[in-house]
């Protein structure tokens, strides 16, 4: 006997309007998490704030996620996921120390300001979680790691002053503008946003003591 189709589905076996609602859901949820820690903070935000904020209902919320920390750990894959992806997309087959550093400094750069607010919360309650703290150390890790090698493959080829340390000079720089991005992002720090990103590549550029004829005629300072 043949069965009656299912909502919306048909007896070919599709989706229903249920199956598409239970596969948005987790994204409404994260999504309005961003909302309202964007909004309030981490502390100040309520589980029932964001199921409000992504029209369900509170049990509904608890299918998916049971806690704050959970949804920011999801939140933080799809930054961390952007972040680490930074150098792969803009500096592949770039040779050049000088655009490379000033094309990689402006991206991460505007990439952190974009998540400044949910970053702020991993900062804050990475030592209450250890997924948090592994998420934000990945990050930190992939540009260390990257700008290490990167001042070792510069010193090699005679670009960059050989008694600089790769390790300690990568931590140094990288951990430079990430401070000064938070402090500008949400610490009350103004920064006129070129200047800011213009003193930070020089810093690296004349530090490392690469040479860039066409913007510093006279060489370093």
């Amino acid at each position: 006997m043949p069965q009656p189709a299912a909502e919306n589905g048909g007896a070919s076996g599709g989706r229903t309007r249920v199956d598409r609602r239970r596969e948005t859901t987790p994204q409404r949820l994260r999504e309005a998490a961003r909302v309202v820690f964007e909004r309030d903070g981490f502390h100040n935000a309520r589980l029932s704030d964001i199921s409000t904020e992504a029209q369900v209902g509170s049990g509904t919320l608890y299918n998916y996620y049971r806690s704050k920390h959970d949804l920011l750990h999801e939140l933080m894959k799809g930054i961390s996921a952007e972040l680490t992806g930074i150098a792969a997309d803009h500096i592949s087959g770039q040779q050049d120390p000088v655009r490379r550093i000033r094309e990689v400094n402006r991206v991460y750069i505007q990439a952190f300001r974009r998540n400044a607010r949910v970053l702020q919360a991993v900062y804050q309650t990475r030592d209450e979680d250890e997924r948090l703290k592994a998420q934000w150390e990945e990050v930190a890790d992939h540009f260390q790691s990257r700008v290490t090698r990167a001042i070792a493959d510069w010193q090699k080829a005679g670009k960059a002053y050989p008694d600089l340390d790769p390790r300690h000079t990568a931590h140094a720089l990288t951990l430079m503008v990430e401070r000064m991005v938070m402090a500008w992002s949400y610490e009350g720090v103004e920064y006129d946003a070129e200047t800011l990103i213009d003193t930070l590549d020089k810093i690296w550029i004349r530090s490392l003591g690469l040479k860039s004829p066409a913007e510093f005629p006279s060489g370093p300072a």
